[in-house]
């Protein structure tokens, strides 16, 4: 297979790693596939030895490469809550909030679960700052 070959269907598949599936398979079978190309351009392989190499690269990078990409780039990702936006807003709870108790708060015109992160009673209709959200709960301080 021409050196060129290699490069389009590795770009391709990277390419289409990105638009569907981001569990990096594509990515490093895509990746394996530009290596071969650098290989049968720089150097004249015969094509059993190029395809024996995307083989033995392809494997490899499934077995070990994508692991350690998905723990590396995903990571950051989950270190970031969905809803990390409403960190830092203002919600209003609905009724008295006992010291790190569970209720209801009103923040933007919904109507949230909240937990009361402080050993202090939270008075209704008091401004509180959200601080956290876990499990679709915001975590709430008085200001």
């Amino acid at each position: 297979m021409p050196w060129w070959l290699w490069g389009i269907v590795g770009i391709a598949l990277i390419a289409l790693e990105t638009h569907t599936t981001r569990n990096f398979t594509l990515f490093c079978v895509g990746a394996s596939a530009i290596i071969v190309a650098a290989m049968a351009g720089l150097t004249a392989t015969q094509p059993w030895a190029q395809w024996l190499a995307f083989g033995v690269l392809s494997t490899g990078t499934l077995l070990w490469a994508r692991d350690w990409l998905a723990t590396m780039l995903l990571a950051r990702a989950d270190g970031e809550p969905e809803f990390g936006n409403v960190v830092g807003q203002i919600a209003v709870p609905i009724d008295d909030l006992p010291a790190l108790g569970f209720g209801k708060a009103e923040m933007r015109g919904t109507t949230w679960s909240v937990h009361n992160a402080t050993k202090l009673v939270i008075a209704r209709g008091q401004r509180c700052r959200v601080s956290d959200v876990k499990d679709l709960t915001l975590w709430i301080s008085p200001e």
